[in-house]
């Protein structure tokens, strides 16, 4: 016999369609066995989410490619993307990014000034990176909730903001087989970051792609600069005091 797969009061109308955003009680059915029957989305005729049947590497693939699809799915249908991996991500997100600024620091300046024996200078770098992110976050999440009429729960955009920034380990990976920053990976990292933006920004409000990229690209221009800006005084500060 076969029964809808069970989902407690709490997470129902939870699911989302990968393809229109429709509310869904669940996304397939499954029999006494192991065989399970994907459900239709009552919209738009579609499947509900066809990457319920998909390996994590087919899905980390689309990722890559950039399916806004596969955005949906992690941010609305995914159960093992919890709030802990969100927080996992943050964390990694925060080090790797301090990680390879501290290393194009040092590599910048000669080494007798020490920044690469300093750890303090990581420390500096990552707090660098968390104002960036936290910039770029904050004037999305503002614009799109001043533009929200009916101030829909933000929630799936905070994890969205963090997903997009995945592309920032992949500088982590240059510096160690390089042992020296690439300023046209980083450029091209940078890139990634922006496009990647745009869909989790598309994925978690339904937003329209031109919208939704000219907020990014914008909250991504006044985050960087503002980081940079702040380096300086920052790095100049913990010297007259420290050092």
């Amino acid at each position: 016999m076969v029964g809808v797969a069970e989902m407690d009061s709490s997470s129902a109308w939870r699911k989302r369609c990968i393809s229109c955003l429709t509310p869904a009680k669940a996304l397939f059915k499954k029999s006494d066995g192991d065989f399970i029957r994907l459900l239709d989305c009552a919209s738009c005729g579609q499947p509900v989410d066809r990457y319920v049947e998909c390996e994590r590497s087919i899905i980390f693939m689309d990722m890559l490619l950039q399916d806004i699809a596969v955005y949906r799915h992690i941010l609305f249908n995914a159960d093992n993307f919890t709030p802990q991996f969100y927080m996992k991500l943050g964390v990694a997100l925060l080090l790797s990014e301090g990680y390879v600024r501290w290393s194009s620091l040092s590599h910048a300046f000669s080494p007798t000034t020490g920044i690469k024996d300093n750890e303090v200078y990581l420390y500096i770098m990552c707090l660098l990176t968390a104002i960036e992110i936290g910039i770029f976050g904050a004037i999305i999440v503002l614009y799109f909730w001043m533009r929200s009429h009916n101030r829909s729960p933000l929630s799936p955009l905070y994890n969205g903001l963090l997903l997009g920034q995945y592309g920032r380990l992949a500088n982590v990976a240059a510096i160690i087989w390089y042992q020296a920053p690439s300023l046209v990976f980083q450029a091209l990292v940078h890139v990634f970051i922006i496009i990647s933006s745009i869909q989790s920004t598309r994925a978690a409000l339904n937003a329209g792609k031109r919208e939704s990229s000219v907020v990014v690209v914008m909250a991504a221009v006044i985050s960087t600069s503002s980081s940079y800006i702040l380096q300086t005084p920052l790095i100049k500060m913990y010297e007259s005091y420290y050092l």
